[in-house]
């Protein structure tokens, strides 16, 4: 539980309701739970479970006789944020490996001011600022048809290839993986 700053109470963290055998019930610490399993997320499914359940009854009181009912609650909500976690890490687009993808920013060393407004808008850990300038270190991080960083670099230092390059490239790859249009 937190302490409210101040007022010396004791505040349960918020919760958050999930249909249980049919009943709406209230779920006290989900965002946590959940944030827990998906540190395991590369473990499998039972293992993930087994965290997910520990987790649950840490924060809430489960019956036993219904534990398979909060546990079937739970891990449905669960795999809506794995299956987005997993997403974000893109390890394919649109059924391509993404590390066939040619889709990743450069940086013009020239233009470059070192003012690392890219570094700070990029989510995905793509750059990184050393010696003064800007650098790509992850460019597999960097989410394919997205560069939006581009318009924060007021050097105008970051290029991605064209749309075009990359709907090219994309229809020769899903040829060459056999995945449909």
């Amino acid at each position: 539980m937190d302490l409210i700053e101040g007022s010396g109470c004791y505040r349960r963290p918020p919760s958050t309701s999930l249909k249980v055998g049919g009943q709406e019930v209230g779920i006290s610490g989900l965002t946590e739970v959940i944030e827990k399993g998906l540190q395991h997320m590369d473990d499998s499914d039972d293992k993930q479970k087994e965290v997910l359940l520990a987790e649950l009854k840490a924060r809430n009181y489960v019956p036993g006789s219904v534990q398979g009912e909060y546990m079937r609650a739970v891990w449905n909500e669960y795999k809506k944020f794995r299956q987005h976690k997993k997403e974000e890490r893109e390890e394919s687009y649109m059924g391509v490996p993404r590390e066939e993808i040619p889709w990743f920013p450069k940086v013009d060393p020239s233009k470059c001011s070192g003012c690392t407004s890219c570094v700070e808008f990029c989510a995905q850990g793509v750059f990184f600022f050393a010696e003064g300038k800007s650098h790509v270190v992850r460019p597999l991080n960097c989410i394919v048809g997205r560069s939006s960083c581009r318009s924060f670099c007021p050097e105008q230092a970051i290029t991605f290839p064209s749309s075009v390059e990359l709907r090219e490239n994309l229809k020769k790859l899903r040829g060459k993986h056999s995945v449909k249009e």
